[in-house]
């Protein structure tokens, strides 16, 4: 099992969490849900990045081996720079900082900061790593047959997954429309490296898969072949996101749509605040169940501005797409996402006694398995567990928090109100 370890990051002071299927950070803005989501696509996609790495070299045109920097160089390099990218400049870090990331038995990587004179800067952003990533690099250093590389990577690194990550705040791609593309094709790369290497990720695979859904979502599978078990998977999700997003999303003409019912359909920059939203966590959640590649999604807030109802049913979308082989993580501040999450993990615990009644009430495949759950509360520096241990949920406390302390203020409100009448009634007498 992956597990990541964060000392002194951002707002986190200590942090050790377990990798899930299924994972929740929950807790108060600024707390470091979004450093802890950050921290694990950094290490997640760093597979990626020596895959990319090794295919670069196997195309370069350098006329020897010697004018080349080390593949161990190269690597360490590209590290350093994602690190900053994603967490921002290393001056305003604690000196002690260090982000463990161990993804199986002997397989881990560690960024630290080191003091050194020889360096620019004091807080030198160094990288280490365990010896069977170095054993890699250096068998890829020299020659560039690569055909079996990914599988490779995947069982290096213990994780078959491709990791998408949707930031929040991703309405501004819809809402500039296909302006959008103009002004990202007009940055160079050094506005581009402004953007943190999370959100310049969501940006560019939106980019690139924007066009496959001229046929909308159900496009995806024209002309396939699909199992009836699956079948049925692919209709409960497409309903799910007829829920969701009231309309059917296409691209026509480079121009995203939202077609009503009426057969009438709106821009996708006029749509609502929630449609804007959420369009792209379903599309990609669509794109990927459809290409049946594993993929670890992390989703910020995909509650934002959805009401209650389609926080259910995003949750329950989430549920379906990791019951189907993949993963998930998901950051929040809503009550009902964290609500809908315990129905799920309820529905799989009852599930396990009485299947056919619990069935009738939430799909199987829509249920938690809790030994594949995750849940933590982010907040003065750390992620404490908050799953209950005898109920297998998440703790309804974290539920309930906030609304007593309304309903606690709106009942002295309430006593003051009668104290005053009653003093009014005195007088009055």
């Amino acid at each position: 099992m992956h597990q990541l370890i964060i000392h002194k990051l951002g707002p986190i002071q200590h942090c050790e969490l377990s990798i899930k299927k299924y994972t929740i950070l929950t807790g108060y803005q600024a707390s470091g849900k979004s450093t802890i989501a950050k921290a694990i696509y950094f290490f997640r996609t760093l597979k990626e990045d020596i895959f990319q790495l090794i295919l670069r070299r196997s195309f370069s045109q350098l006329e020897s081996d010697e004018k080349r920097s080390s593949l161990r160089s190269d690597f360490e390099s590209a590290v350093r720079n994602k690190f900053l990218s994603t967490f921002g400049t290393s001056y305003s870090m604690e000196r002690d900082m260090k982000v463990t990331y161990y993804y199986a038995q002997g397989v881990d990587v560690s960024v630290y900061l080191t003091e050194n004179q020889d360096f620019l800067s004091p807080n030198y952003v160094w990288i280490n790593y365990s010896q069977p990533i170095r054993d890699l690099l250096n068998k890829y250093n020299r020659h560039s047959e690569h055909g079996q590389l990914r599988q490779e990577l995947a069982e290096l690194f213990g994780d078959p997954y491709e990791t998408v990550y949707i930031p929040a705040g991703r309405s501004i791609l819809t809402l500039l429309g296909g302006q959008f593309n103009y002004i990202y094709s007009t940055m160079d790369d050094a506005q581009k490296r402004l953007l943190d290497s999370c959100t310049r990720d969501y940006m560019e695979r939106v980019l690139k898969l924007r066009p496959q859904f001229a046929n909308g979502l159900e496009g995806l599978l024209e002309g396939e072949q699909i199992p009836p078990a699956r079948r049925t998977l692919h209709r409960e999700a497409l309903d799910l996101i007829q829920r969701i997003l009231k309309g059917r999303y296409t691209v026509t003409d480079g121009e995203e749509r939202i077609w009503m019912d009426t057969g009438r359909y709106v821009k996708i920059n006029f749509a609502s605040s929630g449609q804007q939203e959420c369009v792209w966590i379903l599309n990609l959640l669509y794109y990927y169940f459809v290409m049946q590649n594993p993929v670890y999604f992390i989703i910020e807030e995909p509650e934002s501005n959805l009401f209650p109802e389609s926080q259910k049913a995003i949750v329950e979308l989430t549920a379906l797409v990791a019951g189907a082989g993949n993963a998930v993580l998901l950051t929040t501040h809503s009550p009902y996402v964290l609500g809908a999450v315990n129905n799920l993990l309820y529905a799989g615990t009852v599930g396990q006694i009485a299947a056919e009644k619990s069935a009738e009430i939430v799909a199987p495949e829509k249920w938690i398995d809790a030994c594949c759950c995750e849940a933590r509360f982010v907040e003065n520096g750390e992620a404490r567990d908050c799953m209950d241990s005898e109920l297998m949920q998440i703790d309804n406390s974290l539920l309930d928090q906030i609304s007593h302390g309304i309903n606690k203020e709106y009942d002295i409100l309430f006593e003051i109100e009668q104290d005053a009448k009653m003093q009014q009634k005195n007088g009055e007498e």
